[in-house]
């Protein structure tokens, strides 16, 4: 059996292509893309991946969860380790059970062994270095092989999306896909001709810029103020110490809050500063074992600001409610450079293609970050002559994965 996988940085999902047509995989209960996450139990010694592991950790288990594993694909992280308990674990060895566990559900699934995968990867896995490119792929290949995988082809996420629309016949289509991941930008220009016989790939760029990023920004700048961030310390007139409170806006990055190190740091800023009720905040979010709490809701509130003009961000402690609005054209403020860069790149995508904007004739966006205003507006606002596909914006890069391989006969 062949599948298409999504890895995504935020959510993975898995597509196969039969006599029925394509179809997602309902990896879990009533859903067909699961939190690209993986907890690992210290008492048990077992590992739990997708909702079951969010569940885990939330239940209070002692151990440690992971999430955005895909991001250290393209970082120097890939070849270090992280402390689970009182062993070492690497960080390849993390993305590897985690698509052991994704394969073993979908061969439980289909009744059938999975021996060919249609991998999707984002156009760069890091835009500023080629050998961290290419080890990344090389990586994901070993993990999947590792997983009892015996044929892998790549496919760019982009390409893939293309591949999910089917588009009418009778004229020919100059597609520009908008692909904005958690942790890469991905773009393509795809010609299809006008009997949808002949797909070609006419350029792509991408960039190690996502929505993660956009978190990032709302967390560090804005929402850790209600935490100190930002703050003069009273005793000694120091700025609060930022490290910590980059950690804590930082996915691949929330463990490291519950070191030795990092406690000390906080208790430092309580004693310079005892009367700071955000710095106690913080110190009190850090002990209870709440950063991924916090993760997740800064990420509701930068989905929520995608319908709303505002959002409210709360957190209760024993010795203040704290309370903040965020505008959504704060929130804009705060990502108009990503969003820059990313523009800078998808016109390069472009000029690679040798396609000027009002020549394309459709547009597909993939990703949740898509639906923000500021990125429609400054990524898709140039096709005037464009009409924007009413695809699946969550399932087109696992559905495209899957009619990939059919339609390239590789099922």
């Amino acid at each position: 059996m062949q599948v298409g996988i999504d890895f995504g940085t935020s959510n993975t999902s898995v597509a196969v292509c039969g006599p029925g047509g394509t179809s997602l995989l309902e990896l879990e209960p009533g859903s067909t893309s699961i939190p690209t996450a993986v907890f690992y139990g210290l008492d048990s010694g077992e590992y739990a991946v997708g909702s079951m592991a969010l569940s885990e950790y939330e239940s209070g288990e002692e151990g440690r969860l992971m999430r955005s594993i895909k991001s250290v694909l393209g970082s120097a992280l890939i070849e270090e380790a992280t402390e689970v308990g009182s062993r070492r674990l690497p960080f390849r060895d993390v993305i590897a059970h985690f698509l052991r566990r994704v394969i073993a559900d979908a061969e439980r699934l289909m009744g059938q062994r999975v021996q060919s995968v249609i991998q999707g990867r984002p156009v760069s896995f890091n835009d500023k270095h080629a050998d961290l490119d290419q080890r990344g792929q090389t990586i994901l290949e070993s993990c999947l092989h590792e997983a009892g995988v015996a044929d892998v082809e790549f496919l760019f996420e982009p390409v893939a999306a293309a591949r999910s629309v089917v588009f009418p016949c009778g004229r020919e289509k100059l597609i520009f896909v908008i692909d904005i991941g958690g942790g890469t930008s991905d773009f393509s220009v795809v010609r299809i001709s006008d009997d949808n016989s002949e797909f070609d790939v006419l350029g792509s760029a991408g960039l190690y810029i996502g929505g993660n990023d956009f978190d990032h920004k709302l967390s560090f700048f804005e929402l850790s103020r209600l935490f100190g961030n930002w703050e003069t310390l009273e005793l000694n007139g120091l700025p609060a110490p930022s490290g910590p409170y980059s950690t804590l806006s930082d996915w691949k990055s929330l463990n490291k809050l519950y070191t030795r190190e990092t406690q000390k740091q906080i208790s430092w800023m309580i004693l310079n500063s005892p009367n700071s009720k955000a710095i106690r905040a913080f110190d009190d979010l850090v002990r209870n074992h709440e950063a991924h709490a916090y993760a997740k809701r800064t990420e509701q509130i930068k989905i929520g600001l995608s319908d709303t003009d505002q959002q409210v961000f709360t957190y209760d402690t024993p010795d203040a409610y704290l309370e903040l609005l965020v505008a959504r054209k704060t929130f804009e403020a705060l990502i108009d450079d990503a969003v820059s860069r990313m523009d800078a790149v998808a016109m390069e995508c472009l000029v690679r293609a040798g396609v000027s904007p009002d020549q394309v004739t459709d547009i597909v966006m993939v990703g949740g970050s898509t639906f923000i205003p500021l990125v429609q507006a400054r990524l898709a606002g140039r096709f005037g002559n464009a009409t924007l596909s009413a695809n699946d914006r969550f399932g087109a890069v696992a559905k495209g994965l899957a009619r990939h391989g059919a339609a390239t006969g590789k099922v």
